[in-house]
């Protein structure tokens, strides 16, 4: 049975939901590795209630308070994070044989790497036969896309700039062409072409 925090007013999973979205500041991850079940819609519907909930909002300003006080939460940090997400070896996160190493022996930096991890108990045989065999895990990574854009867009990689110019690379003088356009269309209808185009 959960228990509501004295001194926070939250539920043990509402914390921990607290404390996972600290991590990268997503929602819906937060929500998957903070326990709760639900999935797709239903799953970031119900993370975006959690983040707007109140209690979890003061929470959420007192450890950034605390990160911040602590110096262990600046820009190089986020940074340094978020560049292990975007370009991190998920190598890093299986041993020899291939499997996923205990979540117990990951860094903070490789467990950045995984949205979500699924266990599933797998069982032989039916009635008393009925035998553990063995766990089947379900990974999610995070989307290195989106990562590597954030990142992208931090050092202003795929800004789009338009530059124009005047004659010489100085400024436009709209006036003027505005005045030889005029002039154009003024003296342009003068070949054949639909009547109601001239006059007469």
């Amino acid at each position: 049975m959960s228990k509501i925090d004295p001194e926070t007013g939250l539920l043990d999973q509402q914390r921990r939901f607290a404390d996972e979205y600290l991590i990268d500041f997503n929602a819906s991850a937060a929500y998957v590795r903070a326990g709760y079940k639900a999935k797709g819609a239903a799953a970031h519907a119900a993370a975006a209630r959690l983040l707007a909930n109140p209690k979890v909002q003061a929470y959420l300003q007192r450890r950034r308070e605390e990160l911040v006080a602590a110096k262990r939460v600046d820009q190089e940090a986020v940074l340094e994070r978020l560049a292990y997400m975007a370009l991190g070896d998920i190598r890093a996160l299986f041993d020899t044989n291939g499997n996923l190493k205990p979540m117990s022996d990951l860094t903070a930096e490789e467990a950045s790497l995984l949205q979500g991890v699924e266990v599933f108990e797998e069982f032989e045989g039916r009635g008393e036969d009925r035998q553990f065999v063995g766990l089947t895990k379900k990974i999610k990574f995070v989307s290195r896309l989106d990562a590597v854009k954030t990142l992208g867009q931090h050092f202003g990689m795929f800004s789009k700039k338009v530059e124009h110019s005047g004659p010489g690379g100085g400024p436009i003088k709209m006036e003027q062409q505005l005045a030889e356009l005029l002039e154009l269309a003024d003296g342009s209808d003068t070949g054949t072409g639909p009547a109601s185009s001239r006059g007469g």
